[in-house]
């Protein structure tokens, strides 16, 4: 299926600069991406920003969604796209886990890999307080519309179609990159809060060591969206790892 994909040309021109793909993770859009795709974009960058289905603009077929149909999804639109490949990618939780993967089975369409917020694996406890939360908190909090008003984080969750974050529960808490380490020949730039409770950075770190293409930035103070909560920090952590690239 092909995703809502929105393409922001550079405002500056500078030969050379890569393409640049962001994805971003469970209950959450492109519109996460803003303050990055201005700060790349600044630089010479096109940037292209990926809703996954049942997110953003992009529908819900309400369909079996494992890993698979979300990398076929990905796979389709960025290859009906402009994008120059090898390109680099940006994602952040399901994002980041969509393109490790990608990097590894697709590695011509991957020059480099920022993955933020990366889930080596789910702890037990947070899969429980998912399918908690959807099985009783999700409907009706929708049902009552108090979430228009919102941060973006709260609101986009509950935005998002209840089928799509059903099937990412479902599908994505046995997931296991610890044991089972990607295979992935480009650089891989992994980033991590420490107080990351959706993907601990103990895990993080541990696939980091057993990659030799990967670099580890840990984000002292910080959560999962670490990315909202330390955003300076966040862009020169880009700025820095694109050096690889151009």
């Amino acid at each position: 299926m092909r995703l809502a994909l929105h393409q922001f040309d550079p405002k500056v021109s500078e030969a050379g600069k890569s393409d640049i793909v962001l994805i971003h993770g469970t209950g959450s859009s492109a519109e996460m991406w803003v303050p990055q795709v201005d700060l790349l974009t600044s630089i010479g960058h096109r940037c292209f920003v990926i809703d996954l289905r049942g997110h953003g603009k992009s529908p819900e077929p309400c369909e079996h969604t494992d890993l698979a149909v979300h990398m076929a999804d990905v796979i389709e639109t960025v290859e009906n796209s402009p994008i120059k490949f090898p390109c680099v990618f940006i994602g952040h939780s399901l994002g980041a886990i969509i393109s490790v993967t990608l990097a590894e089975q697709r590695p011509e369409l991957v020059s480099l890999v920022f993955a933020a917020g990366f889930p080596g694996r789910v702890l037990p406890a947070i899969s429980l307080a998912f399918k908690l939360f959807m099985a009783h908190g999700y409907t009706p909090l929708k049902a009552k519309n108090w979430h228009h008003g919102w941060a973006f984080r709260p609101r986009t969750l509950i935005q998002t179609e209840k089928h799509a974050l059903e099937q990412i529960v479902a599908n994505f808490g046995g997931l296991d990159f610890v044991t089972n380490l990607p295979q992935v020949k480009c650089r891989v730039h992994i980033a991590a809060g420490r107080f990351d409770p959706v993907a601990p950075s103990f895990y993080a770190r541990r696939v980091h060591q057993a990659l030799p293409t990967s670099t580890f930035k840990m984000f002292e103070w910080a959560g999962h969206n670490f990315m909202d909560t330390h955003p300076k920090t966040f862009n020169r952590w880009l700025l820095e790892g694109l050096t690889d690239i151009g």
